[in-house]
């Protein structure tokens, strides 16, 4: 005992080791039931909903409408415009007042037309000849001239072809039936519509999404998410201090915890590039030259291998040419355990976002020659892509759609003597049961482009861990 105290300083008590476990195993039995709980399933489907593209993209619409620029407010703009014309507003002025409707009563009671007749006859060469005659006065003609004159210089007949040749009417003609007061009378019931209205309100609310059955997802996912059972279940099921009770035996990781890549761990380089050839090199398919650290980011647990437009000069390696300088266009980076650690069977897994599925990002496993060669997982033509390539036979590939590349996704590949199984977050994607590698391996994560990218993408790795 007194030898072990030397070597470790402090052995704890067999009760506290004890006592620990079995918080492990209450813990680890904890973490068991709740993936099967009702509530983690939900959190699950809410949790792929409302990051689903076409959720986004709907929240998007919803959130971006707008009253400004959208027909309804085309519509009631043109409608005030009609509105506040003067030809309109005088025409509705017009019909409003007292003296559109007098004209128009006189008018049609007969009166104007009777008075036309009397003014005809008292203005014809035949009457004002009769005027001339001694018989004229006391006649009954005489009593029509005073009748004439007498209507002629009243109120009402005044005030009736005064109006007729007034601005007013000639502008209430001039409207009156024209398209003009159609259009003006289409659009004014048509704001004065409850659906009108009912629309206008809800494009004007800046809190539209709240008011939907969208929303009601949207938040209780948010607020899943920030529930204390979920929170520890995502943090504890990435954990490793569970390993044990799983019968897993850890035997390399990386949380990517410090500020930059561990030259201890990983070289930034190809593994042959390093020990052969002592500089960096691109194959010939690549559009990138892999830089020592410029493209590489280590912030808040994360790994970022970037990949941008920078034009630089490298080598580049084919199996007819050899090496060789060429111009590159693009910057990007590769980190490999070749030197570090290589392991022969196993659980190979790593949390990774794998950015533009256009892009040629990856995380793979090379032994000492080009083949056998894994790919756990790799961007491929705007896909998620699982190959391996064996020493002998034919490439075997399988693959999955881009939306695995915009998020980060555990991606494990399970490594026997007789089998590969890839893995995404638990769930078997695929298995190949014939030319199974049979030598030991190391891990690489590189990015990179085989077609042009506008812009900069990146893969981020937030850990990585092997397991016997």
């Amino acid at each position: 005992m007194a030898s072990l105290k030397l070597l470790f300083g402090w052995i704890p008590s067999t009760s506290k080791i004890e006592e620990t476990e079995k918080a492990l195993v209450s813990e680890y039995e904890k973490l068991t039931a709740f993936g099967g709980s009702e509530t983690l399933k939900k959190y699950n489907e809410l949790h792929e909903l409302v990051n689903s593209s076409d959720f986004i993209r709907k929240k998007r619409e919803i959130e971006s409408l707008s009253y400004k620029g959208s027909e309804e407010c085309s519509k009631e703009n043109e409608f005030n415009a009609l509105k506040k014309s003067k030809d309109i507003a005088l025409y509705y002025k017009t019909v409003a007042g007292t003296e559109l409707k007098a004209f128009e009563k006189l008018r049609d009671s007969g009166k104007i037309t009777e008075f036309e007749k009397l003014e005809n006859t008292v203005t014809s060469f035949d009457f004002k000849q009769k005027t001339k005659s001694k018989e004229f006065k006391g006649s009954a003609d005489a009593k029509k001239l005073d009748e004439y004159n007498f209507l002629k210089n009243s109120d009402e007949i005044k005030g009736f072809y005064k109006f007729q040749k007034s601005k007013e009417y000639a502008n209430y003609k001039n409207i009156d039936g024209s398209a003009k007061l159609a259009r003006f009378n289409e659009l004014k019931s048509y704001v004065e519509t409850p659906e009108f209205k009912k629309q206008k309100e809800y494009l004007l609310d800046k809190e539209r999404f709240a008011k939907t059955p969208m929303f009601k997802q949207y938040d209780e996912y948010n607020n899943l998410a920030k529930s204390a059972d979920i929170v520890w279940y995502l943090k504890a099921k990435d954990s490793n201090k569970f390993d044990e009770l799983k019968g897993r035996k850890l035997t390399f990781s990386d949380e990517f915890e410090g500020t930059s890549v561990n030259p201890k761990v990983w070289l930034t380089n190809y593994y042959w590039g390093d020990k052969l050839l002592n500089d960096r090199y691109s194959v010939e398919t690549d559009l990138q030259a892999y830089t020592e650290s410029a493209n590489f980011e280590v912030r808040n647990s994360i790994l970022k291998i970037i990949t941008k437009q920078q034009k630089t000069q490298g080598k580049v390696w084919s199996a007819q040419n050899g090496f060789k300088t060429k111009e590159f266009a693009y910057t990007s980076g590769i980190i490999n355990t070749g030197k570090s650690f290589r392991q022969k069977y196993g659980t190979f897994k790593a949390k990774v976002k794998l950015g533009d599925p256009s892009a040629k990002n990856a995380f793979w496993m090379l032994a000492d020659k080009i083949t056998p060669h894994i790919d756990v997982c790799r961007t491929l033509n705007g896909k998620v892509a699982f190959d391996l390539f064996p020493k002998e036979g034919v490439k075997i590939k399988e693959t999955l759609g881009s939306r695995y590349a915009n998020d980060f996704f555990i991606y494990t590949l399970e490594w026997r003597a007789d089998k590969l199984v890839w893995k995404i977050n638990d769930t078997v994607v695929k298995i190949e049961t014939s030319n199974i590698p049979q030598e030991p391996m190391y891990i690489l994560f590189s990015g990179g482009l085989d077609k042009p990218l506008n812009g900069t993408t990146a893969m981020e790795i937030d850990w990585v861990r092997v397991y016997e």
